[in-house]
């Protein structure tokens, strides 16, 4: 006897685009503050400024187009948009690792802030791909 037990996969996406999307406003005043409270104490180390800077803010303006289409893909039930979120988180993972990894001066706070980050990303992978499979949705009942 098998258990009949199934998770609602879109309201878990959902759960994390919210939850992401006021995460995400904190993560990107911390490290706006972070980068110009480096630059005002390093600057004559930081000389890759411009490109972390240019880097964080793409990420900012990735990060929020990715959450809109996420959160309205999730909610019209429409694949195509899910898909395009999910596609799109990989840029986005890629400048949270940049931030975390590569930048000239990376700061504890700011990697712990990256990792969490980072750990809400991958698990909306996950969950985005689970909300295309039919076996994971919510029957309707009528």
């Amino acid at each position: 006897m098998g258990s009949n037990c199934k998770i609602n996969t879109s309201l878990t996406f959902e759960v994390l685009l919210y939850l992401n999307s006021y995460y995400f406003g904190l993560f990107a005043i911390c490290e706006i503050g972070m980068n110009i409270v480096k630059y005002i104490n390093f600057s004559d180390e930081l000389g890759h400024f411009p490109t972390d800077f240019g880097v964080l803010i793409s990420l900012c303006i990735l990060e929020i187009f990715r959450i809109i289409i996420a959160r309205r893909g999730n909610l019209t039930e429409k694949n195509l948009l899910i898909i395009l979120a999910v596609l799109l988180t990989i840029p986005s993972v890629v400048g949270v690792l940049y931030l975390m990894i590569w930048q000239s001066e990376v700061l504890r706070f700011e990697y712990i802030i990256c990792a969490i980050q980072l750990g809400l990303c991958l698990i909306e992978i996950v969950t985005g791909i689970l909300c295309l499979f039919p076996c994971c949705k919510t029957p309707e009942y009528y």
